[in-house]
């Protein structure tokens, strides 16, 4: 603290995983910019003493065909045409074969992937254009369903609404990670994340003591309406380590059980990650939640269905999971409403 003009140094490409600090010197850095840009940013600002010079793609989502991304993170190339050439046959290699893909995007396209790309539940250049700014998603009036994912009581659960516009075939999610309130310094440690700071912005809530507090949860689900403006449907959970909860709640609301597994929410799975590749689906800017979504891993099936795996994803997953039992509703709902429409026509 007594040196005048303290100066650090972080050098850095991309990681094949996003539990590192890179990720969020870049994030905070990008914002900075952006609010900057747009007039939102107030002088005295601790980011206006950081300089970041970050080498990356404008547009991620065209590493396979645009020779404009390959040189805006590889800049030197552009003089360099002999680099160039290897830059782009790295690309045909990373194309034809996902064992090179991981390391071609990262190292080549400073593109942050999380883990293998054929065990991810989806991308950040596939999460582009899912966040919308704060305050942009007005729940008033809106119908929704609550996902529930309630895990061991030391560890994090998730609380989950998402409305499905069908006129405008447009689905919008919201999500709460509940922590013990007494974990919230050995938590920040492990999985690197501000806690604390995820609280003030209302993303998170600390929850009892050393185990979270499940009164508290069904308190804040029932208190959905009256906070959000919300119209609750109905609530879907994972009967893990929900069943004592689910009757209480059933006494207000429409209750599910979500079976896990394939045979369960492989349909709310998938729809859920065709939502997000379509950018048919949004949420309010939340670090949390898209750190939940990069951490997530797959487990496919042999029949070629799929749901999350908790087991093998770097990180938390809950706010994930909580959509997807959401989603399971909304699913439900669309094929209930089509089999009493249609004919069966047998062929």
């Amino acid at each position: 603290m007594n040196i005048i003009n303290r100066t650090g140094i972080l050098i850095s490409t991309a990681y094949p995983s996003l539990s590192n600090p890179m990720t969020d010197q870049v994030e905070r850095i990008e914002k900075y910019l952006l609010k900057k840009k747009n007039g939102e940013e107030q002088s005295g600002s601790s980011q206006e003493k950081v300089f970041g010079l970050i080498y990356k793609p404008d547009n991620p989502s065209e590493w396979k065909t645009s020779d404009d991304e390959l040189l805006k993170a590889n800049p030197l190339a552009i003089e360099n045409t002999d680099s160039l050439e290897v830059l782009k046959k790295k690309r045909r290699d990373a194309i034809e074969s996902e064992t090179e893909r991981s390391n071609f995007l990262t190292k080549h396209m400073n593109i942050f992937i999380n883990g293998a790309i054929n065990d991810t539940f989806v991308t950040s250049e596939e999460m582009e254009g899912i966040e919308v700014p704060v305050g942009s998603i007005d729940w008033a009036d809106k119908e929704v369903y609550v996902g529930l994912d309630l895990s061991q009581s030391n560890d994090n659960t998730a609380v989950a609404i998402t409305h499905y516009d069908k006129d405008e075939d447009i689905m919008y999610g919201k999500t709460w990670i509940f922590y013990p309130a007494m974990r919230e310094d050995e938590k920040q440690k492990v999985e690197g994340i501000n806690y604390a700071r995820a609280s003030e912005e209302g993303l998170s809530i600390p929850s009892g003591d050393m185990v979270i507090d499940y009164d508290q949860i069904e308190q804040f689900v029932l208190d959905l309406e009256r906070n959000f403006g919300v119209i609750v449907k109905g609530v879907g959970y994972d009967p893990w380590n929900a069943p004592a909860m689910a009757v209480r709640l059933s006494k207000e609301y429409d209750v599910y059980k979500i079976t896990q597994g394939d045979s369960g929410v492989y349909p709310a799975t998938k729809w859920l990650k065709e939502k997000i590749l379509k950018k048919e689906f949004h949420f309010e800017e939340n670090n949390l939640l898209m750190a939940n979504f990069l951490n997530a891993k797959k487990k496919t099936s042999d029949t070629m269905s799929y749901h999350l795996n908790k087991k093998q994803s770097d990180g938390k997953i809950d706010a994930v999971a909580a959509l997807v039992d959401s989603v399971a509703l909304w699913d439900a709902e669309i094929v209930e409403e089509s089999n009493s429409t249609s004919e069966l026509f047998i062929i």
